[in-house]
């Protein structure tokens, strides 16, 4: 697929399960949840206050600028840090790459508004007496004065990227990508060909969200696509690819991966943790809220990508597959992978790490990446947790991580609108 091989030389995250690499595959290899009662914002409801938060997360503790902090969303903050952990663990920090040969592209979801700064600036408009709802001059006038006067900065979606890139000072090619659920898989392989073609030598690139916020909850809810069981453990309630899955539980993080040229990364010395082998992408073309049944999008991107990673369905040891424990989801992705995977005498492992993380949104796929990558290196496959009764007869992992010669895995990212695309690791024999 490439002129250049692309290999990963560095990885990067900020999860509700840990605020390292490390930290975060042990988790995901113990089965430890990061589902929680929500810590950010009151929460009226017992149907929704749980949510898998990033935990004792921090800008003085994560290194972050103190004078750009508060011009920088959550989102933005969280891919600053997984960026700079990325970096260091890739060796970039001396390495001399030349800035303008160094890129960053990040998948980035939807920007919500903070209700409490807007409800500042609405509260002071109704105590001054200020009459119409949408009066712009009462607003400008008694309102603005409340907001933070850089307030529009945070919410501005490329500027995640752009922070990362002026700290990194990385002045070859940036980009945002959002298509929801799949942007980080996206900002993944464009980068890829970024690199494959010449155009940069390495690139950082994957995803970050945070919508674990009061309008965004509400927003789930009302779609329906919100888990709101109450009574239970908040552990229990994420279950992909089970049939009493009743929804998504809401997550946050970022993840980054360092992409670079194999000669490039061999000139420099670098420690070489995966190649990158191929990316595909592919759309339903149906309904933007519900995905086809049969997973037609997610099976063309996989079926694409393993031709041009010269794989057979036979040959994939791991599969990290998108299901967020929202029925009609869980159910087309499976069917898409039971074409693929489940008539083919396949071995691949199953596994779904949303069960764990909740639904990172852009983050999610990017995520799945950096666990993909750990998977070959260290041997094992994580659980799905939660995952009583299968809607499918596929090769699912349960009850425990499963210990394997990882040396290819597949990672899958499905979305609403349609949207899907997949990337294939393997092990660089160089």
């Amino acid at each position: 697929m490439f002129n250049r091989r692309v290999v990963v030389t560095g990885l990067g995250v900020v999860t509700p399960v840990g605020g390292d690499t490390a930290t975060f595959w042990a988790a995901l290899v113990a089965g430890r949840s990061g589902a929680g009662p929500v810590m950010a914002y009151a929460t009226p409801e017992p149907a929704l206050s749980y949510a898998a938060e990033v935990k004792d997360f921090t800008p003085e503790r994560a290194g972050l600028p103190r004078k750009r902090v508060k011009m920088m969303g959550r989102q933005a903050q969280l891919a600053f840090a997984a960026a700079a952990q990325a970096w260091q663990d890739a060796g970039l920090a001396g390495a001399g790459v030349p800035p303008g040969r160094v890129g960053l592209i990040l998948g980035v979801g939807m920007l919500n508004a903070d209700v409490t700064e807007l409800g500042r600036a609405f509260d002071a408009m109704t105590r001054a007496g200020a009459s119409g709802e949408s009066d712009p001059v009462s607003f400008g006038r008694v309102g603005a004065p409340e907001l933070f006067p850089l307030w529009l900065l945070r919410h501005i979606p490329n500027l995640a990227a752009a922070h990362a890139s002026i700290a990194l000072d990385a002045q070859g090619p940036s980009n945002t990508i959002a298509t929801g659920c799949v942007a980080g898989a996206n900002a993944i392989g464009e980068a890829a060909r970024l690199v494959a073609r010449g155009d940069a030598d390495v690139v950082l690139a994957g995803g970050t969200d945070a919508r674990v916020t009061p309008l965004g909850t509400l927003r789930y809810r009302e779609l329906g696509w919100l888990a709101t069981r109450t009574g239970v453990d908040p552990v229990t309630v994420s279950a992909p690819f089970d049939e009493h899955a009743c929804g998504f539980v809401s997550g946050e993080g970022a993840g980054i991966l360092v992409l670079e040229s194999l000669d490039h990364a061999q000139s420099r010395g670098a420690r070489i943790d995966a190649e990158l082998l191929a990316y595909a992408a592919a759309n339903d073309g149906g309904d933007p809220l519900v995905p086809n049944p049969e997973g037609t999008a997610l099976e063309h991107a996989i079926a694409r990508c393993l031709v041009r990673a010269e794989l057979t369905a036979e040959a994939v040891d791991a599969v990290f597959a998108p299901a967020p424990s929202v029925p009609t989801l869980d159910r087309a992705t499976a069917a898409a992978l039971s074409r693929v995977f489940g008539r083919s005498g396949s071995r691949a492992g199953i596994t779904a790490t949303r069960s764990l993380l909740g639904h990172t949104h852009a983050a999610s796929s990017a995520l799945d990446c950096v666990a993909a990558v750990r998977s070959l290196g260290d041997g094992r496959i994580p659980a799905i947790a939660n995952l009583h009764r299968p809607v499918a007869d596929l090769p699912f992992v349960r009850g425990g991580a499963r210990a394997a010669a990882v040396r290819s895995a597949v990672v899958g990212a499905y979305g609403f609108g349609g949207h899907a695309a997949t990337l294939v690791f393997g092990g660089c024999g160089q």
